[in-house]
């Protein structure tokens, strides 16, 4: 499903989603496709799914225009 269509579908919400297609710019994952999971009830039940995802499942608010997500590298552990 395209990003727009999910827009109209769940107004102004948050929605846990599967990425289906994207690219790498510049350090940033342009999301095209994805696949809705279902749509969460406010910023507190995202938080808690936030904490979740794993993989290819992410959160985004529907008040975006596009998904557009910086790469974050990890830091190195010491032990």
């Amino acid at each position: 499903m395209l990003w727009t269509e999910v827009r109209e579908i769940f107004p102004n919400q948050f929605v846990l989603m599967e990425d289906l297609k994207s690219y790498v710019e510049d350090g940033q994952v342009h999301v095209e496709e994805v696949a809705v999971i279902r749509p969460l009830v406010d910023g507190k039940e995202a938080s808690h799914e936030l904490r979740e995802c794993k993989g290819n499942k992410f959160i985004c608010h529907t008040s975006k225009p596009e998904i557009v997500m910086h790469i974050r590298s990890k830091p190195n552990l010491r032990g």
